[in-house]
C-alpha cells in the first residue's frame, strides 16, 4: 500500500514539474528586433494600351536614381488555351460515352430479367451455370437470329434458355436507342444467360 501511494505522489509530483516548465518556457518571450527598410524608392506603372511592363534593371546609389528597361508581357499561350479545350470535348466525350453504357446495361439486365421470367427452370441445374449467346438484332428489336456461344455444360439448361429466348422475340427497349448505340452494342449483342 506504501508503494502505491508513494508511487502516487511521485506521479503528481512530476506531472507538477512538467506543468511549471510547460508554464515557464511559455512565458519567456524571445526578444524580436525591429527592422527598418530604408532606401526604397516605388515606381508607379504608366498606363499604356501597349503590352509592356517595367522592370527595375538596376539602382544607382550614388545619384538615388532607377533605371527601367520595358520587357513585353506575354500572352497567355494559346497552347494552354488548346489543351484546355481539347480536355473538355474530351471529358464532354466521355461523359455521353458513360451514358450510353449505363443506357446499354440498364437494357441489358432488363432483357435478361426479362428473359428469366418466361425460363422453365430445368430440375437438376448447378448454381452459378451459364451459358452465352450471340443475338442477331434488327432496328425495331426483333430478335432475328441467335446462336450458343459457350454452353452452359447442360444440354437441358441449353435448351431451356434457347426455348426462353425464341419465346421472347423482340427486345422492345432497342427501338428507344439512337442508331449509334444500337448498331455498336445491340445488332451483334452477346447475352449471358445466368439464372439466380
Amino acid at each position: 500500500m506504501i508503494k502505491w501511494f508513494s508511487a502516487f505522489i511521485l506521479s503528481i509530483l512530476v506531472h507538477a514539474l512538467i506543468f511549471l516548465i510547460y508554464s515557464f518556457l511559455d512565458s519567456v518571450q524571445e526578444e524580436t528586433t525591429d527592422r527598418k527598410i530604408t532606401n526604397v524608392s516605388f515606381i508607379q506603372p504608366e498606363k499604356k494600351d501597349t503590352d509592356t511592363k517595367k522592370t527595375i534593371d538596376k539602382k544607382d546609389t550614388d545619384t538615388k536614381k532607377t533605371t527601367t528597361k520595358e520587357e513585353p508581357i506575354k500572352e497567355p499561350e494559346k497552347k494552354i488555351i488548346k489543351d484546355l479545350d481539347k480536355y473538355l470535348v474530351e471529358e464532354q466525350e466521355q461523359e455521353v460515352f458513360y451514358k450510353k453504357l449505363d443506357k446499354v446495361e440498364q437494357i441489358s439486365a432488363q432483357v435478361i430479367k426479362d428473359i428469366e421470367s418466361i425460363w422453365i427452370r430445368p430440375n437438376n441445374i448447378k448454381k452459378g451455370m451459364y451459358a452465352e449467346f450471340n443475338l442477331t438484332i434488327d432496328r425495331l428489336g426483333n430478335i432475328d437470329n441467335f446462336d450458343i456461344k459457350r454452353s452452359s455444360g447442360s444440354d437441358t439448361f441449353d435448351r431451356a434458355a434457347m426455348n426462353a429466348i425464341k419465346k421472347y422475340k423482340k427486345i422492345k427497349y432497342i427501338k428507344n436507342v439512337d442508331e449509334e448505340t444500337y448498331r455498336i452494342y445491340f445488332a451483334n449483342f452477346t447475352l449471358r444467360f445466368k439464372p439466380e
